[in-house]
């Protein structure tokens, strides 16, 4: 695991922005968790939501819940719950959260280049399921608006599942994971899954990928097959295979190397 970690810190150095660098330094016990914070400190505004750029595509000043979605996810993987960062995204939350239930993007968010899945009516069943998944993840106490941003997913549920949408059904899958006492659970579990793994028998890079950076326990039927597939397709540079573009590659890394490093694998 030497080389591999060896090449993989390369790459992320070579790439990574300031924030990723903070929290490169703070996985390989080079820096601590006071970094990460003032690097992550500029994405946020003072409405409490996130902005430039720290959702890769959209480099406006509107506050987005899917930008906080992706805070959210730092937040609870890097433990700064204890921080300002994390009760002013919750003040922001509690302040845009729909009377259904639900969190989308506002008309202020037009007046900025951003990418087809971002805008007002645009995929808030995602934005409204990734910080659900975040917000269960980081045990948030305010169950007013857990158990809205929930009820609004249920009740959306019926047209979404008319449809096989995969970035819906990771949403969901993320979301109702935690929520196994929910009574729609098992109907919804099975639709994400026969969308993300149709042949349930699969287990690939791309699975091993997804709950990693997902942050959600491989099985332990699964372990030695995950790290074997992490070894085979890490690449000549140093990085693993990504479908959205450098900075994402060069998340996947750190996570990568966060999670080995979790398993007592590196370092």
């Amino acid at each position: 695991m030497n080389e591999l970690k060896i090449k993989a810190e390369k790459y992320i150095y070579e790439n990574a922005n300031s924030l990723q660098k903070a929290c490169m330094d703070y996985i390989a016990d080079k820096g601590n968790k006071k970094k990460i914070i003032q690097e992550l400190s500029t994405y946020q505004n003072a409405d409490g939501g996130w902005v430039n750029g720290l959702e890769v595509e959209y480099p406006g000043s509107a506050s987005s819940p899917f930008t906080t979605a992706a805070a959210l996810g730092y937040i609870a993987k890097f433990d700064l719950k204890d921080t300002s960062l994390y009760h002013n995204t919750l003040a922001y939350l509690k302040d845009t959260q729909h009377q259904n239930g639900m969190w989308d993007d506002t008309d202020k968010i037009l007046a900025f280049p951003h990418p087809p899945y971002m805008g007002p009516g645009i995929y808030p069943d995602y934005k409204t399921g990734m910080i659900l998944k975040w917000l269960l993840r980081l045990n948030t106490i305010d169950k007013a608006m857990i158990n809205g941003a929930r009820d609004y997913m249920i009740q959306a549920f019926d047209e979404i599942s008319s449809k096989t949408d995969f970035w819906s059904a990771v949403a969901y899958s993320g979301a109702f994971s935690m929520l196994p006492h929910v009574k729609e659970y098992s109907k919804i579990m099975e639709w994400s899954m026969k969308i993300l793994m149709p042949n349930e028998s699969q287990f690939g890079w791309q699975q091993v990928m997804g709950m990693i950076e997902d942050d959600t326990p491989i099985p332990e039927q699964a372990y030695d097959m995950a790290i074997k597939l992490i070894n085979e397709n890490q690449e000549e540079d140093g990085g693993w295979p990504h479908q959205f573009g450098t900075y994402n590659r060069v998340w996947s890394a750190i996570y990568i190397l966060r999670f080995l490093k979790n398993k007592k694998l590196i370092y």
